[in-house]
C-alpha cells in the first residue's frame, strides 16, 4: 500500500495559522497520527516575529497546535519535534521557550543545527502527535 493510499490530507488549515507555500501540506493525518510540516515564527497575517528567538518559539507552537487541533490532537499529544536552528548559541533559550509548551513526560525530540531557513528566519519546528481516540474530527 503506498503512502498516498493510507494518508489522509485534510485540505482545511486554521485561518490562525499561517502556512506561505500552498503546493506543501501544513500536515499529513495517518494511521492515528497528525505529522506536521515545520513552522516558522510567522503570525496569522504572515509576519515574522521580532525579538528574542523564543518569541518565535511561541509563535511556532501556537502555529503548532493550531494545526494539531484541526487534525484532532494537540500539542499535549506530541511524541517527536525536530528542531532546526542556524545557531546554537540559541541553544538556552529555545529550550526555555520550548520547554513552557510541552506536556510531561517530555516528547522525543532532535535539535539539527542547519545553514539556513525559509523567510530568513532562525528557527523552524515541526512535530508528530497522536490523535486520542474519542478526537472529534
Amino acid at each position: 500500500m503506498t503512502a498516498l493510499r493510507i494518508a489522509n490530507k485534510v485540505p482545511s488549515l486554521p485561518r490562525t495559522v499561517p502556512f506561505l507555500y500552498p503546493d506543501l501540506a501544513a500536515a499529513i493525518r495517518s494511521g492515528g497520527h497528525v505529522f506536521c510540516s515545520g513552522q516558522i515564527g510567522s503570525t496569522p497575517d504572515g509576519e515574522m516575529v521580532e525579538g528574542p528567538i523564543g518569541k518565535r518559539v511561541d509563535q511556532i507552537m501556537d502555529n503548532l497546535d493550531a494545526v494539531l487541533k484541526a487534525h484532532g490532537s494537540s500539542l499535549d499529544h506530541t511524541v517527536k519535534f525536530n528542531l532546526y536552528i542556524t545557531s546554537f548559541k540559541d541553544f538556552d533559550a529555545i529550550n526555555a521557550a520550548y520547554t513552557r509548551r510541552i506536556p510531561t513526560p517530555p516528547p522525543a525530540r532532535s535539535c539539527i543545527g542547519v545553514a539556513n531557513l525559509p523567510r530568513g528566519t532562525d528557527i523552524e519546528i515541526e512535530c508528530i502527535a497522536v490523535i486520542p481516540p474519542r478526537a472529534k474530527l
